[in-house]
């Protein structure tokens, strides 16, 4: 009976360790809506623009899943885009990958990633696609 008690609560505390994450683990995975300064200087030195650290970093905010409405936009219909805008310093900018690889990592102070719902609330239709917000040393907000 002792061992059978035992062996319980032997498999009860692996199976506890085992479901609670480590510390590690819980920091890898942070905000997956922000990068900031933190995640950065963590990264190594691979990271050399605003585009490498979200390719690197988040590289689902570059595709990100078409909604009903913003595919009905590639099909000709909607009011949606389908394309994720990028904001740097609150102004908004033509090209995604050109506009975030001309922002240099040393200058990042912090990048946002805001969903369809909080892209219109933030910015207004058009925005279905949701929104890259950077944040640089040149004009913190």
């Amino acid at each position: 009976m002792r061992q059978l008690i035992a062996a319980c609560s032997l498999g009860l505390l692996a199976l506890t360790l085992a479901a609670v994450p480590s510390q590690a683990q819980a920091k890898k995975r942070g905000d997956q809506n922000k990068i900031t300064r933190a995640d950065l200087n963590e990264s190594g030195g691979s990271i050399v623009t605003a585009y490498d650290a979200i390719r690197i970093l988040r590289p689902r905010w570059l595709n990100p899943p078409l909604s009903k409405q913003a595919s009905s936009n590639v099909l000709g219909g909607g009011g949606g885009s389908y394309a994720v805008i990028v904001y740097i310093d609150n102004t908004r900018q033509p090209d995604v990958e050109r506009s975030l690889s001309s922002v240099k990592a040393a200058m990042l102070i912090e990048l946002q990633y805001f969903d369809q719902n909080r892209s219109v609330q933030e910015y207004g239709p058009g925005h279905e696609a949701g929104v890259i917000k950077v944040t640089t040393a040149l004009n913190p907000q």
